[in-house]
């Protein structure tokens, strides 16, 4: 399932207004804003392909060069240590930090998958009755009261 609109090499946003029940949405991943609304998914999408075209024949008539999506160049904060760890692990690879940016990113997108997947944990409850000698054949306690334990087991799953 896409939530992202797609045409001519760029990306638009589908928003819900819940109040009223319009569909709207924007351009993404341009500093230029342009939007678009809509009623119904179909009209969401023709505005939205319409939008672009607008953009690009506003550009041209207006002598200026239509943004990308995308320039190649990106910001990421990734701390510190996480940074420091990077560099060092780059330069004793013999390459430069954005080189082994790259690479991770290509490997990462190449297995379609992300670089570390987080270890989830999953806890699952098992309820046994455990009956004592005391305890008849209908499963009842002699002295009237049921005995009952929870078993909670830690389970690690990887993605």
């Amino acid at each position: 399932m896409s939530k992202a609109l797609r045409y001519k090499g760029y990306l638009g946003s589908v928003e819900v207004d819940l109040s009223s029940g319009n569909l709207h949405g924007k351009l993404l991943f341009i500093d230029d804003l342009v939007t678009y609304e809509a009623n119904t998914v179909q009209e969401l999408e023709e505005a939205f392909r319409e939008s672009v075209d607008d953009y690009l024949q506003t550009c041209a008539e207006l002598g200026d060069e239509p943004e990308k999506p995308w320039k190649g160049t990106f910001n990421v904060r990734i701390g510190t240590q996480l940074h420091r760890q990077a560099a060092m692990l780059a330069a004793e690879s013999g390459l430069s930090l954005n080189d082994f940016v790259k690479n991770a990113i290509e490997s990462a997108i190449r297995a379609r998958r992300p670089v570390h997947a987080p270890i989830r944990r999953v806890y699952i409850t098992n309820v046994h009755e455990y009956r004592s000698p005391e305890e008849d054949k209908f499963g009842e306690n002699v002295f009237g009261e049921e005995k009952t334990w929870e078993m909670i087991p830690e389970t690690r799953m990887q993605h």
